[in-house]
């Protein structure tokens, strides 16, 4: 006999972290118990137990409390919406027959360790279920543990010897090693000063911790031996702390355990049926339903979610994407693992690699399309040499537009989000395991068997990904509806319409062209940077009297607070850091810092920049083709990886070598076009104070303006110094920068002299003093602020108690109106100049953006029509469709290369 014991709430919080945050019409949480009941049901299936119980904790305080009242005080409190889950969890077991026990005073653990103990002696072989690692002290040969290792899905099982070949020691000797080294997940102290590895020596070597105290004198070194004396008291308490009962007061009913599927009783099936309606888990309907209904709805849950597979390539893959247009436009695209799937509302087909019959289609503007991360779809098929084109919704860029402060949306969890549906994970194919080496077959049988499990297994996982492929191709198609409703509701549709998607094609365009590299030049840079480290390495060992590796921190730490005594800084778990913050502000202390920041600064660039570049470039074109990202930041900017080209230094001499590596190849020359001081811009033109639009009407310099008017002088008048305090208050008042923080950055006078200026400033230009107060009131009531185009910026710590959070949420709200609407200015010039380069058919290609400048790859020829082309569209489009009331001034230069670049004059 089988008896199956489940620690609930252990996998209701592994719930919670790992499945889709589902909710209900009525807007109930549902997740972590769909998660929970998913697994539970799944374990009942694969387990087919005579007995089976799912263990609670009760809600009282248990004896662990009352001997210990710091056990698990260290815990936080449980999300308010995993809370209102935990209450449903006993009228969700009732509901499906599921029996489960709570006890006062105990533990789910004791409950388990109690049944765990007597199942053996009752005829069962047990199995528990949790996520909690203290149950392996109940492992026996009759007893085993799946202990959740990621998610609730992901188990691993203990026997005996895996529990030894893991501690070095029997499960039984668990409490022992936890009495010694103690448990900070429950608060349990164990002895101070004896970590994982000595309190496992100790066990393997000794045996429980009556056997160690006995054997004090042999213990080494001296310092554990005088820890343990000193501490014996909280040895022995933390282990009865960590021990779980077996015993507990009660008599064990195991028949109150026996467990009747559901399916197999008419009442219990249809009581469980109303409870999976209730919470509106879908895809678990079909369980339950008997008969006709159940064959009814497997028919209808198929056209919606489940894998039609009528049709192979070896058939008409044409006539296949015909019968699936009938009922719904667009039709859905899903590309991965050599899988091509197609989706609408009638259901979906896949297709092993891409058929050539239906290039035309896919390549075809015309023909709608659906995608998620339409970029990605267009580069992978790129690679199979297919042109994806007519691509009108891209449900990965519409979850970024609703939610801008995550890089990354899963089909999966939007599907759980906004369909309550769980979609599968994709397969992947399962890593080789190390086996011993096998004889030669004997036979050619025997070697036919072993090809024919390979292909086997191949063609299953290829059938599981057609079945995965095929539900996300439908699941986009459901998605797109809900999504747009959503964006309607906060009035960033125009945004995804009339931006984002069209930005797909010039990103696309942007990443396949790639820039070109000198690797002859960067190879020297690279020499040159290897030089220079050992240079300094040289230099620091001299100045620190020993040679010791520069990059460890444990050993800088040593050297810079020890040997050199050198003041300390914030403390960190390995000591002390030494992080560049820190850094800074001993390099007046000691000549070996400012060579350990220039050290860090060669060996980052080194690193970072050319074995980067020279590993990652096609070594056919000698191309770096970087990742542009249109999700990467919460602003709306354009970001860059792999590699990241946006933060190549200009200001450094080494920076800028390393962007003379950027080259234009033979006939052509590298121009920049970027905007000049655009924030001020846009500043000028939110705040309308006087002083900043006429400047910028006019061509007058806005920092000497600003100083004429801070210091109440004519332009002329206005000197060197007063200009700097000037452009210094300019950038930093308008986010949000306190007296301190400009007197830091002004570089003299107290911080009250520094807010005299800045209520001078204000004074000056109320125009900035009432933006910022309007944008604060703003934010706190709505929770958002918004770009001049509508591009929102949630902040939920702008009311928040805690005043770091609420600052940083305060500073945030001042400059998002600004950076954003920066980011959506670059985008605007971006399409409006590729849409412009495709009309009249240049050679020229845009090839990077970086902040606020484009960099483009010409000909000789044709370098006085980009330029003007640039230089017009950059600042008249975006000036036109903001309605700006002061005008963008675009800068252009040429050069042979990235960093020399000569203006052109407009």
């Amino acid at each position: 006999m089988k008896l199956l014991l489940i620690d609930g709430y252990s996998l209701l919080f592994r719930a919670y972290f790992s499945s889709p945050p589902l909710t209900t019409k009525e807007g109930e949480p549902t997740g972590a118990l769909f998660g929970f009941l998913k697994m539970v049901l799944r374990l009942l299936d694969e387990a087919r137990p005579d007995y089976a119980l799912v263990a609670l904790d009760a809600h009282a305080p248990t004896f662990r409390h009352d001997a210990d009242a710091t056990y698990k005080a260290n815990r936080p409190a449980a999300p308010d919406d995993m809370k209102t889950q935990a209450l449903r969890v006993r009228p969700v077991l009732e509901g499906l027959s599921i029996p489960y026990y709570e006890h006062a005073g105990f533990e789910a653990d004791d409950i388990i360790g109690t049944l765990a103990a007597h199942g053996p002696c009752q005829g069962c072989e047990v199995t528990i279920v949790t996520g909690d690692g203290d149950a392996l002290q109940l492992v026996t040969d009759r007893v085993r543990v799946l202990l959740t290792r990621k998610g609730v899905s992901d188990l691993q099982q203990y026997s005996p010897d895996g529990v030894r070949e893991r501690f070095g020691f029997d499960p039984l000797l668990l409490p022992d090693y936890k009495g010694l080294r103690g448990d900070a997940s429950d608060n349990i102290p164990g002895v101070p000063g004896i970590g994982e590895k000595t309190a496992s020596g100790l066990i393997s070597q000794w045996g429980a911790l009556e056997n160690v105290y006995q054997h004090l004198d042999e213990v080494k070194p001296p310092r554990i031996a005088n820890l343990l004396r000193e501490h014996e008291e909280a040895a022995f308490h933390s282990r009865q702390m960590a021990r779980i009962v077996t015993d507990l007061p009660v008599k064990m009913d195991f028949e109150a355990c026996r467990y009747v599927d559901p399916r197999d009783d008419a009442e219990k099936r249809e009581r469980a049926l109303k409870m999976i309606q209730e919470l509106e888990f879908k895809s678990l309907l079909s369980r339950f339903r008997d008969g006709a209904a159940a064959e009814d709805a497997d028919k209808a849950e198929e056209k919606i979610e489940a894998f039609v597979c009528e049709w192979e390539e070896t058939k008409d893959a044409a006539e296949a994407l015909q019968w699936l247009q009938k009922e719904s436009q667009p039709v859905a695209v899903w590309w991965e693992n050599d899988v091509l799937s197609f989706g609408s509302a009638k259901g979906a087909l896949t297709f092993t690699g891409a058929p050539a019959e239906l290039r035309d289609w896919l390549e075809d503007g015309k023909a709608p399309k659906i995608a998620h991360d339409a970029k990605t779809l267009r580069l992978m098929l790129g690679e199979q040499e297919i042109n994806v084109c007519g691509i009108v919704e891209d449900t990965f860029l519409m979850a970024y537009l609703l939610d801008p402060a995550h890089q990354v949306h899963p089909l999966p969890k939007l599907a759980g989000k906004y369909l309550q549906q769980a979609l599968p994970e994709p397969p992947t194919a399962p890593k080789p395991e190390k086996k011993a080496k096998k004889a030669a077959p004997t036979s050619l049988f025997e070697d036919e068997q072993a090809q024919n499990e390979q292909e086997n297994e191949a063609a299953l996982l290829m059938i599981e990904r057609h079945k995965v492929s095929g539900t996300y191709a439908c699941a986009m198609t459901r998605l797109v509806p809900v999504l747009r409703e959503a964006l309607k509701a906060i009035g960033e549709v125009q945004i995804l319409d009339e931006l984002e998607l069209p930005l797909v094609d010039v990103l696309v365009s942007m990443e396949r062209c790639g820039m070109q590299l000198d690797v002859a030049h960067l190879e020297k840079v690279g020499e040159h940077l290897k030089s220079e480290t050992e240079r300094l390495q040289g230099e620091i060992w001299q100045a620190a009297g020993e040679e010791f590796n520069v990059g460890s921190t444990k050993q800088l730490q040593v050297v810079l607070f020890e040997k050199l005594g050198l003041a300390k800084g914030r403390s960190i778990k390995t000591g002390f850091s030494t992080d560049v913050h820190t850094l800074e502000k001993l390099a007046e202390e000691h000549e070996i810092v400012r060579k350990i920041l220039d050290y860090r600064s060669t060996t980052k660039l080194q690193a970072t920049y050319v074995e980067a570049l020279l590993n990652g470039r096609d070594k056919k074109t000698n191309r770096i083709h970087t990742s542009l990202n249109q999700t990467g930041t919460i602003t709306g900017r354009i970001s860059s990886s792999n590699p990241n080209l946006q933060n190549v230094p200009i200001r450094t001499l080494q920076g800028r070598l390393i962007r003379q590596a950027f080259i234009a190849p033979p006939g052509h020359v590298l121009m920049k076009a970027d905007y000049s001081q655009i924030e001020l811009r846009i500043l000028a033109h939110i705040t309308g104070d006087l002083p900043l639009v006429e400047a910028f009407q006019t061509g007058q310099d806005v920092h000497s303006r600003t100083a004429s008017e801070l210091f109440d002088i004519p332009v002329e008048k206005v000197d060197a110094e007063m200009r700097r305090k000037a452009k210094m208050t300019n950038y930093a008042i308008a986010y949000g920068v306190s007296g301190f923080g400009l007197a830091k950055q002004l570089g003299g006078g107290s911080p009250g002299e520094a807010q005299k200026f800045i209520n001078r400033y204000f004074e000056t230009l109320p125009g900035i003093k009432k933006y910022i107060d309007d944008t604060l009131e703003t934010a706190r009531k709505q929770g958002y602020v918004e770009t001049l185009l509508g591009r929102r910026r949630p902040l939920p710590e702008i009311n928040s108690p805690r005043g770091p959070e609420r600052a940083g949420a305060e500073r945030t709200a001042i400059n998002h109106p600004i950076q954003g609407t920066s980011a959506d200015i670059m985008k605007i010039a971006m399409l409006a100049v590729f849409d412009e380069m495709r009309r009249r058919g240049v050679k020229s290609r845009l090839i990077m953006q970086v902040h606020d400048e484009l960099v483009f790859e010409v000909p000789h020829d044709e370098v006085q029509e980009m330029a003007e082309l640039a230089r017009s569209l950059m600042s008249e489009v975006p000036t036109q469709r903001l309605e700006l009331r002061v005008p963008l001034e675009t800068d252009v230069g040429v050069g042979p290369n990235w960093d020399e670049t000569e203006k052109i004059a407009g």
